[in-house]
């Protein structure tokens, strides 16, 4: 052992080669290797096609489960007829491969549609929708008891539901536009070497081929900090009554408070000082306020701030460090048929679950307008290539399909109300869900363009799907891989066109198109 020890003072030789150009090498080859099994496993469209699949497999189900139960009552007002209700709610979902419709005679076949089929015959490479919906018709029994002691016919009290009508049945919602390459496409069950020419991500709409533009969209899932008009830092939600806006607001016109500014809440279109909701949300102290809100060092300015929030909140509600006072003015100046626990359940960071949690995430809210305030945070960069998200095809595609769901739920519901109008016996579910709303719709979003906005119901915005140009290889990639700004209107896009720094490696700074889009569309590096 002791001879084949090294001597001190000698250093252990070891393989190590310290050639640069041979190291340089072998990080070019182990690069390109990597590169390649990369590309060979995911593809440069892998975005779109995962976000479809996620569609599939996960979203399409979680949109029938949130529009839950849906209740109608039938307008009858004979007096005789028992009022009669109904229930309606989505079950299961199953989407099947692409298939369309041969006539035989009198038979009617379901057969396998290919791509070619859909090419030559300008046909939409779609997939039926089936889904299981429950309908429940039944009355609210009433009984008459006499009152003990009483010679009175006595109160009405509630027995129970009696159920007229109990069915489920599967029917088909409409035909879902298929992507090519996704999971419901026919080419996944080949072998990848069968169809490398085809990079996929993209549909056939009567026989044309149509993708998506990546819509970039403000992140949902952060706050914002931002000094115009005014200091605020909000919470922006898809819908409004979710959204929270902490500001900080001047004193009114002939009284004077101590430093001037204070701290307002706007929650479910109403505003008062946020001191009143800290308390309303179960904390006993201001002290424990402060802990919440957690800033260490208050300076003079600050601690004005923060004294005159205290002050205005006494003078419009006296006794607001009192919970039970705190949510009778919060109640009042929301007016909601909702008790003060389920509309903070509901709208007040609808994904935190706790008043305690809550309390504090609204705390860490005052704490950056307070930092944004005194210099020690920066505003929010809407511009940032990290504040941004994309909405790739499966949200697009569930936006789009929740509209059309909602036009032939309420179609159905007008028909079901004519037949409990007449008392008449209930038809099947499928003679009441009109399946052409929703293929058709989603048809004419493709070929026009024209998707529905991410806010507002009503509105429609442009530019959310194109053709694919197949001059060649690289036109069509760079036509699948093109991301758009919305903006609403091109001639104020501000500094939406400029290049940011953080598009670097990222997007490509050359790539935009003349005219009104320039600088808004762009393309993945």
């Amino acid at each position: 052992m002791a001879d084949n020890a090294p001597t001190s003072g000698k250093p252990i030789e070891m393989d190590i080669d310290h050639d640069p150009v041979t190291h340089i090498q072998k990080l070019e080859k182990f690069s390109k290797q990597a590169a390649q099994a990369f590309f060979r496993e995911f593809g440069l469209i892998s975005h779109q096609i995962s976000s479809y699949n996620h569609f599939v497999n996960r979203g399409i189900q979680d949109l029938f489960d949130s529009l839950g139960q849906f209740k109608l009552d039938s307008p009858s007002k004979i007096a005789d007829s028992p009022h009669k209700h109904i229930a309606i709610s989505f079950g299961q979902v199953c989407l099947k491969s692409p298939t369309f419709s041969n006539n035989k005679g009198d038979k009617t076949e379901e057969v396998k549609m290919t791509l070619t089929h859909a090419r030559l015959q300008n046909m939409t490479y779609s997939a039926p929708l089936y889904v299981k919906v429950k309908v429940q018709v039944y009355t609210h029994d009433w009984s008459n008891n006499l009152e003990t002691g009483s010679s009175s016919s006595g109160k009405e009290t509630y027995t129970g539901r009696k159920v007229l009508y109990d069915v489920t049945e599967e029917i088909m919602i409409g035909r879902i536009p298929v992507m090519v390459c996704s999971i419901l496409c026919w080419l996944n069950t080949h072998e990848k070497g069968d169809y490398l020419s085809e990079p996929g991500g993209y549909f056939l709409i009567k026989g044309m081929e149509k993708t998506f533009i990546a819509q970039e969209q403000r992140c949902l899932t952060r706050i914002w900090l931002t000094n115009t008009p005014s200091w605020s830092v909000g919470y922006v939600t898809e819908f409004k009554r979710g959204r929270i806006y902490c500001k900080l607001a001047g004193a009114e016109k002939g009284e004077i408070f101590i430093g001037g500014r204070y701290i307002t809440v706007s929650f479910l279109y109403t505003t008062f000082p946020i001191w009143i909701l800290f308390f309303a949300l179960g904390l006993m102290s201001d002290k424990e306020v402060l802990d919440v809100i957690g800033i260490e060092d208050l300076d003079d300015s600050l601690a004005d701030i923060i004294l005159a929030t205290v002050k205005e909140a006494s003078g419009q509600c006296e006794d607001f460090r009192k919970a039970d006072k705190a949510r009778e003015y919060v109640d009042r100046l929301v007016k909601s048929s909702e008790s003060f626990d389920e509309y903070v359940d509901k709208y007040l960071f609808k994904d935190i679950k706790g008043k305690r949690e809550k309390a504090l995430f609204l705390g860490y809210m005052v704490k950056c307008l307070l930092l944004g305030f005194s210099g020690k945070r920066k505003c929010d960069n809407k511009d940032d290539f990290r504040n941004k998200r994309l909405d790739c095809a499966g949200e697009l595609i569930a936006r789009e399909l929740r509209c059309h769901l909602w036009h032939a739920e309420r179609r159905m519901i007008k028909s079901m109300q004519r037949d409990l109008c007449g008392d008449c016996p209930l038809k099947g579910l499928s003679h009441y869900w009109d399946s052409s709303i929703v293929t058709s719709g989603l048809n004419r979003a493709f070929s026009t363009g024209m998707w529905c906005h991410p806010y507002k119901r009503k509105e429609r915005c442009s530019g959310t799907v194109h053709m694919v140009r197949r001059t060649n290889p690289l036109q069509t990639m760079a036509d699948l891989r093109k991301t758009r700004q919305q903006v609403a209107y091109a001639g104020k896009a501000g500094h939406a066109r400029d290049p940011n720094p953080s598009y670097w490696g990222k997007l490509c700074f050359f790539s935009t198109p003349d005219g009104e889009n320039c600088g808004l569309v762009k393309i993945w590096l």
